[in-house]
C-alpha cells in the first residue's frame, strides 16, 4: 500500500544534500520554531552602585573611612596611634572634622590642628574649616594594659608577711591568756627570719 504524498504547506520532506531550496526552508522553519532565549540575569549591583557613587565621590570627596585608612599618612604615625577621625559634620560655620583622641593626646591634636586641617583638605579635596576633638577610648584599638605596681623589696632585717603574722598571733594569744587568766596552749614559735 502506497502512502499519499504529504501536503506541501508545513509538511515534512526529506532534504537531500545540495538541495539549496530545502536547506533554506529548513532554516526558516527552525527560526520560526526556536525556543525563547533565556532571561538575561539582572545587572551586577557593583556596576550599578559604581555609576551612582563615582559622581558623588568626585563631588564630595572621600569619606571618613578612607580618611581613617590613611590617617597615619595624614597626621603621622605617633599621633595616629592615639587619635582617629570620627566624622565630618556640615554646619552653618562650614565643614567640621571630628577627631577622637585618647586622653592627653587631645592636646597634641589641638596643637597641630592647622596642619591636620591643611593635610585633610589636600587629601580629601574638601577643606574642613574647624577641627573638633572628642576625648575617649578609640574604637578598634585595645586599651593600654594597666601597669602593675611593683612592690618594693622588703629591706633586710624586717619581718616577712609570714613572720609578722606569726608575731601577731602570738601577741593575740598572750592577750587572751592574760584577760581570761587561763593558759591556752603553747604559744606558736615565731619563724626564723631566713625561713619562708
Amino acid at each position: 500500500m502506497k502512502r499519499p504524498p504529504p501536503p506541501s504547506s508545513g509538511a515534512r520532506r526529506l532534504i537531500r544534500p545540495g538541495d539549496g531550496q530545502a536547506e533554506a526552508e529548513a532554516w526558516a522553519w527552525a527560526q520560526r520554531h526556536r525556543g525563547r532565549p533565556a532571561i538575561a540575569p539582572p545587572p551586577a549591583v557593583s556596576r550599578a552602585l559604581a555609576k551612582v557613587l563615582k559622581p558623588l565621590a568626585v563631588h564630595h570627596g572621600p569619606g571618613v573611612s578612607e580618611l581613617a585608612e590613611h590617617w597615619a599618612e595624614i597626621v603621622g604615625a605617633p599621633l595616629a596611634a592615639h587619635s582617629r577621625p570620627e566624622k565630618m559634620q556640615a554646619g552653618a560655620g562650614g565643614l567640621t572634622l571630628v577627631v577622637r583622641a585618647r586622653g592627653p593626646a587631645a592636646a597634641l591634636v589641638e596643637a597641630q590642628s592647622a596642619r591636620i586641617l591643611e593635610r585633610v583638605a589636600r587629601y580629601a579635596g574638601r577643606a574642613p574649616k574647624r577641627l573638633r576633638i572628642v576625648q575617649g577610648p578609640l574604637a578598634g584599638l585595645a586599651p593600654a594594659a594597666p601597669r602593675q605596681s611593683q612592690r618594693p623589696a622588703a629591706p633586710s632585717g624586717l619581718d616577712t608577711e609570714a613572720q609578722s603574722l606569726d608575731r601577731i598571733m602570738a601577741e593575740f594569744q598572750r592577750a587572751v591568756e592574760e584577760r581570761e587568766g587561763v593558759r591556752i596552749g603553747p604559744a606558736p614559735a615565731p619563724r626564723p627570719k631566713g625561713d619562708e
